[in-house]
């Protein structure tokens, strides 16, 4: 039988959320939950049943299923992170998977399992780095931007500064297409290979004088909201982190 509860957590593949059009960048969301620590194998063991399934093998893009590191106060204790190359490819997957008795059995042990906290559908506008699949930390700032072109050229001016060119990971820069309820309007999304392989590379930036004339760009047209630290735990699907997002 399908809960409230069950139905809340539909956005965990993007079922509940199809608004960003297909010409703009990669559409992914952000489904967060909660979860006794001694479930989080079973979460892990329903996400898999799922994707083995048969429509499960027909997902196009990537899932990230992701631990929080650190969060604040948000009680979250996990994330789904479904990527896709576009909001044509989600739609017609969604179709199927609504269909599919996999996606019902998914629903009933997820909502035995966590409670959701919250859903964010972004839009992947540009991204720096060298994209690899081996990232596994990734730290989330979230932003009210005011002028999102400002901002842009800020991230971009900063990405091609002699300090930005000795970033070791991979950069995202999103917008929020539904689900955002917060002064939130924007997500840049940072994947580092290990807590300190970002340690290291904060001590860099925070030294230099390119960082500085960044921050000062950014401040005119941006209003900072915090950070999240997550790890991920498994991912699903055929493609890499670089195809849905180019």
């Amino acid at each position: 039988m399908i809960t409230p509860r069950s139905l809340a957590l539909l956005g965990a593949f993007g079922v509940s959320v199809l608004t960003a059009p297909a010409t703009q960048g990669a559409s992914w969301s952000m489904l967060s939950i909660e979860v006794d620590p001694d479930d989080a194998g079973k979460v892990v063991a329903a996400a898999d049943q799922l994707m083995s399934s048969e429509v499960g093998k027909e997902f196009p893009g990537k899932v990230l299923l992701q631990a929080s590191v650190a969060n604040g106060a948000d009680p979250a204790t996990h994330v789904f992170v479904p990527i896709y190359r576009s909001a044509g490819d989600r739609e017609t997957f969604v179709a199927k998977l609504q269909a599919d008795d996999a996606w019902s059995e998914f629903q009933e042990t997820l909502s035995d399992l966590g409670e959701p906290v919250s859903q964010v559908l972004f839009r992947t506008v540009k991204s720096w780095g060298d994209i690899v699949e081996t990232d596994h930390v990734w730290m989330g700032h979230a932003f009210t931007v005011s002028d999102p072109a400002a901002f842009l050229a800020a991230l971009d001016t900063f990405m091609a500064s002699e300090a930005g060119k000795k970033f070791p990971g991979q950069v995202y820069l999103s917008a929020v297409v539904a689900g955002g309820i917060s002064p939130v309007t924007h997500m840049i999304s940072v994947g580092y290979a290990s807590e300190a392989e970002m340690e290291s590379w904060l001590a860099v930036r925070d030294a230099s004088a390119d960082w500085r004339t960044y921050l000062e760009a950014s401040r005119d047209s941006a209003s900072y909201r915090g950070s999240t630290l997550a790890r991920d735990i498994k991912s699903w699907g055929p493609a890499t982190l670089k195809q849905p997002t180019q």
